[in-house]
């Protein structure tokens, strides 16, 4: 394939001295963006859903701020990755998150002078959801073009491990921020993040491909590029095959069916469920860590999927457990097997994709991941409604993928060899 010989031709000339990447000045203050960013938005999310909640006592329509928020995000990834190759990747990533900041500014205001809906956090939710799209292309495509590519496994495990961490503290110190303070502290501590995140970004000094006034192509002729790069790559084709599958039958009956698996097989209570969702987060978070640690850079498409394999089996086990700390186990071996999986596959395709097109191929990769969210949300609540147990939906989930994983191992020689 012309991407493997591509690589194999820059493994030969690069030299083998490989810098740092706690040396590298655009990688720090990329790190130290996603870090402010990431607890930003956690901060945002938590709050928003807890003011609904708790002050408006509006539980019942929490569904429609995650429509919001999800439905234009999922709508704006499918051009998010041709904007990303057109246009300059910092410039992109800083404007996404000084936009936000200066929302969550006026969000503020908002709260000084009182009238706060619902419909207040739909919009806001909206605008999140859209500037979220183009944010998650541009930080996809440009960690390659800043960091040595024998480097990127590590890098990605950091990013990610960041992520996971702000997913476990962010709402812990955002309860308490509002316990001790007020939702205008939250929210005006939410818009000092992202507007430093955005001036981290602002000094960034980030390898241009091609400038965005460039009008050679028109826009669409670049998006239907892209498509055709990823329909002629197997490998390419087969990873974004991989993430839909895992997003349809993995992601509605992990996320619809937690609370229901905890009220109606293990007969817990909210701080039961808290227990798992951190049982996952800390078995992503110390997948990161690991992956990072080991930075591996060979065999990455051979652990890539054999850590699917895994994750699939200890979700099967998830959903046969009767006792809380046996589900806390098997979530804790999930979500580092999931780390195991997402990590050394995301490293391996930014390794082989042209630079050219990498805001495109990692855009698509994103709509494949956040793209059937909403479906599986629908296929598990058409399940449900059929009057279905939850463990059962969870054990076919996880069984499927189980199965498709070991398919495509033994199959397809060129994803199990990817390096």
């Amino acid at each position: 394939m012309a991407v493997n010989e591509i690589a194999l031709q820059q493994s030969e000339t690069e030299p083998r001295e490989i810098p740092s990447i706690f040396k590298n000045r655009n990688f720090l203050l990329l790190w130290g963006a996603a870090l402010l960013s990431s607890f930003g938005i956690s901060f945002f999310l938590f709050s928003q859903s807890w003011y609904v909640v708790n002050v408006l006592g509006l539980e019942a329509s929490l569904g429609i701020l995650y429509i919001a928020v999800s439905i234009p995000r999922v709508l704006f990834m499918i051009i998010s990755g041709t904007v990303a190759d057109r246009f300059d990747k910092a410039k992109i990533m800083f404007l996404s998150d000084f936009i936000r900041g200066l929302l969550l500014v006026g969000l503020v205001v908002w709260f000084i002078f009182g009238g706060i809906t619902l419909w207040t956090f739909v919009t806001f939710a909206f605008f999140f959801g859209i500037l979220d799209a183009f944010f998650w292309a541009a930080e996809s495509a440009v960690i390659p073009s800043i960091i040595h590519k024998d480097n990127l496994t590590r890098g990605n495990s950091i990013i990610q491990m960041t992520n996971q961490t702000s997913f476990i503290l962010a709402p812990m110190l955002a309860g308490v921020i509002i316990a001790f303070g007020n939702y205008e502290i939250v929210f005006a501590t939410t818009a000092v993040m992202l507007i430093v995140a955005s001036a981290l970004i602002f000094f960034m000094r980030v390898p241009r491909v091609k400038e965005g006034s460039e009008e050679q192509k028109r826009f669409w002729d670049d998006f239907k590029e892209g498509l055709l790069y990823v329909k002629n790559s197997r490998v390419i084709s087969l990873v974004v095959l991989t993430t839909i599958f895992m997003n349809l039958f993995l992601v509605g009956p992990l996320t619809m069916g937690l609370p229901l698996f905890v009220k109606t097989i293990l007969e817990g209570t909210a701080m039961d469920f808290s227990f798992l969702e951190a049982g996952l987060a800390v078995g992503m978070l110390l997948g990161s860590i690991v992956v990072g640690v080991l930075n591996v850079k060979k065999n990455r498409g051979k652990i890539g999927i054999i850590a699917l394999v895994i994750s699939g089996i200890a979700f099967t086990g998830l959903s046969f457990t009767t006792e809380l700390w046996m589900s806390i186990l098997c979530l804790g071996i999930f979500g580092f097997a999931l780390s195991g999986s997402n990590i050394p596959f995301i490293a391996a395709i930014q390794s082989l994709i042209e630079e050219k097109m990498l805001g495109r191929v990692m855009g698509l990769i994103s709509l494949a991941s956040m793209g059937l969210i909403p479906v599986s949300y629908a296929l598990t609540s058409g399940v449900l409604a059929f009057g279905v147990s939850i463990h059962h939906i969870m054990a076919v989930g996880a069984i499927l993928v189980t199965l498709y994983s070991a398919f495509i191992f033994f199959r397809f020689k060129e994803l199990r060899e990817i390096e």
